[in-house]
């Protein structure tokens, strides 16, 4: 799989469109929780105009009562970025997010050797008042969507689209794939995208 590389030295506008909890394999009774981040990515265009790139970025976040906020840097950049006064280590504030719609400012830093991902080198508060906004010409957050669509997001070809699926599916079954009544497939897109990250 190729990822999407982003400029580095470049300043991005992101807009939160989902947050997501993620399964863990510790103790359940500790206090700590994983969420992703989804956000969609925005040129920062001449004349003042955000233009969508039809390109999701993830973040992974540990939140919970056992981390010590006042030493964790990481998760302090992402609060203050995202407007979290208090309850930063309460899973509750950082899901409220996604009602918001909350934007960053980011820039991007090198691929990382593993994974190929490019890491979050700087991120800030970002107001989008006073910018036109020029969105994907489809709904990213929409969740069941077209092989064709699917494949558009992760512009990759409906053929790569199909092989990655019926491989998925065998795990995620009907939770990634339905039929409609005139039996076209759907593909859970949320889903989809998480699993490609991985």
């Amino acid at each position: 799989m190729t990822r999407h590389h982003f400029q580095i030295n470049k300043p991005y506008a992101a807009k939160l469109i989902r947050v997501a909890t993620r399964p863990i394999e510790n103790d359940p009774n500790v206090p700590l929780q994983l969420i992703r981040l989804e956000f969609a990515i925005y040129w920062m265009a001449e004349g003042r105009k955000l233009e969508s790139q039809g390109e999701i970025a993830c973040r992974d976040l540990v939140v919970g009562k056992l981390i010590p906020i006042h030493k964790d840097s990481g998760l302090n950049a992402y609060a203050d970025a995202l407007g979290i006064a208090h309850g930063i280590t309460d899973t509750r504030s950082w899901i409220a997010l996604e009602v918001v719609g909350a934007w960053i400012e980011l820039e991007f830093g090198p691929p990382e050797v593993v994974g190929g991902r490019n890491p979050f080198y700087r991120i800030a508060a970002f107001d989008p008042k006073g910018w036109s906004i020029e969105e994907y010409r489809y709904d990213l957050t929409k969740e069941w969507v077209r092989p064709g669509v699917a494949a558009d997001a992760l512009k990759v070809s409906e053929s790569t689209i199909r092989r990655r699926v019926g491989v998925f599916v065998k795990e995620f079954g009907s939770r990634l794939v339905r039929r409609t009544e005139g039996n076209q497939r759907r593909i859970h897109l949320p889903l989809l995208l998480n699993l490609w990250e991985d």
